[in-house]
């Protein structure tokens, strides 16, 4: 009699900790009605006899008992806006019978316990995911096993994140494959899913631009607070306060804050260096809203002039910029974008005596004009433009020392990278607000910043 009256006991409890009120802190981030659409549109693609299975990312460990900060698989949070781990939605086209009632989508997730609440903080669960997110249906994700194996199928489509091996991720995968065995293939949902994603809503692209503006700041925070003798890390660690201050949840992708020679390395990241007088620093830094990540770069002189050559390869740069930027039109396609700024950069270098003809500007100019931006820092594109496109162009030149050409150019890198949405007329610089001209750079490095004040002790 005591032990099934404790059972009875922790199932009340359980019930209770279930149905928790969940702190909704920013109203915005909820769309049930957009993410329901955008559900439903996969749905009818899928087609009848297919069921499709989306598996978020799992928690992936740092070292010994610590995590790394968890982020969802962006299809994932695309069809669901559930930012929790260890979840799966499930989409039925021909619908499902499940506790009486016809559905054609579920969503599996955690369920809050008292432990959960004490060490880990609110979880949404089952009952509030229905009701803040709009879902049809939600089910403990300790029912996913026992719930697919009875949903009828055909074909199966799936949208798995790469290596979902560890804990409850890894297991859920393990059924899905097991589910598979002796279906047929669907449509590639992974593709589809993507193909939706390149052209942003409203809302997309209210956060997308918020991200932006937040990123542009941490910019001219940095250009007001450099100066020779600081270090790296230290105007790093200043985007990133900015970022947080701001609103941003995390950073879109790791800071490149690349100094002197390392402004001409692509994808540096080490953030060591002291910076000299006569450095360049270029700072690819942005901030992530709500899930959606700008991209911004900016290069600027250390010791806020620039030099006769920095300034000579900037122009050139700069000019490539802007007249990418003013041809991300509706009807453009993104080789027409990426010809004319390599031609750009190629005669304006040549113009300067660093190389002798347009085919040799792979030596200086080794990657894209530039890319979508959404839920990803590199989001899907398409590759004529349209009305909702929010994409980057970022030409850039950089000049190793050792290269061919005379030593005063090395150790030259530069980049300028702004964050663009395409309307049905005009291009929107949604990243404008970080300075771009050298006329502009130079008078705002005349001024301080709060990156460079010293700490005083309290005492």
């Amino acid at each position: 009699m005591k032990r099934i009256a404790a059972t009875f006991l922790v199932l009340i409890v359980s019930a209770l900790v279930a149905a928790q009120d969940y702190p909704v802190f920013e109203p915005d981030k909820l769309r049930p009605d957009e993410f329901r659409e955008r559900r439903e549109r996969v749905k009818r693609e899928l087609g009848a006899g297919t069921v499709a299975v989306v598996l978020t990312n799992p928690i992936r460990n740092r070292n010994n008992d610590v995590d790394f900060f968890f982020r969802g698989d962006s299809n994932f949070l695309y069809l669901t806006g559930f930012e929790e781990d260890s979840a799966a939605l499930v989409l039925i086209p021909d619908g499902f019978e499940l506790d009486g009632k016809r559905v054609t989508e579920i969503l599996f997730c955690n369920v809050p316990t008292q432990q959960s609440i004490t060490w880990l903080g609110y979880r949404m669960g089952p009952e509030n995911a229905i009701k803040l997110l709009g879902f049809e249906s939600a089910l403990p994700n300790r029912e996913f096993e026992a719930t697919l194996s009875k949903i009828p199928a055909q074909k199966v489509s799936l949208s798995i994140p790469p290596n979902p091996e560890p804990g409850l991720i890894g297991r859920m995968n393990s059924h899905i494959q097991a589910y598979r065995e002796g279906k047929d293939a669907g449509p590639n949902l992974r593709q589809m899913i993507q193909r939706h994603r390149q052209v942003k809503s409203p809302w997309e692209i209210e956060l997308l631009k918020k991200a932006a503006e937040i990123s542009a700041l941490a910019h001219v925070e940095a250009m007001r607070a450099v100066r020779p003798g600081m270090y790296e890390y230290e105007i790093d660690a200043l985007y990133r306060f900015v970022f947080r201050r701001e609103g941003c949840a995390d950073i879109g992708y790791e800071p490149i804050v690349g100094s002197g020679p390392n402004a001409t390395i692509l994808h540096y990241n080490t953030n060591r260096r002291k910076m000299e007088e006569g450095d360049l620093l270029l700072v690819d830094a942005a901030g992530e809203y709500m899930g959606y990540s700008a991209d911004v770069t900016r290069t600027f002189p250390v010791n806020g002039k620039f030099s006769p050559e920095q300034r000579a390869v900037y122009e050139i740069v700069l000019r490539a910029a802007d007249e990418g930027i003013a041809m991300c039109r509706a009807g453009v396609t993104t080789a027409q974008i990426g010809n004319r700024i390599s031609q750009i950069l190629a005669d304006g270098l040549i113009e300067l005596g660093i190389i002798q003809s347009r085919n040799q500007i792979g030596r200086y100019y080794m990657h894209g004009f530039g890319h979508g931006i959404g839920l990803d820092v590199h989001d899907p594109m398409p590759g004529t433009l349209v009305p909702g496109v929010v994409l980057t162009v970022e030409p850039g030149i950089y000049i190793k020392e050792g290269s061919p050409c005379d030593p005063k150019w090395w150790n030259i890198g530069i980049r300028i990278e702004d964050d663009i949405l395409v309307t049905d007329g005009e291009p929107v610089n949604l990243s404008a607000d970080a300075p771009r001209t050298v006329a502009d750079i130079e008078k705002l490095m005349q001024e301080t910043g709060i990156g460079n004040q010293p700490f005083r002790p309290w005492r």
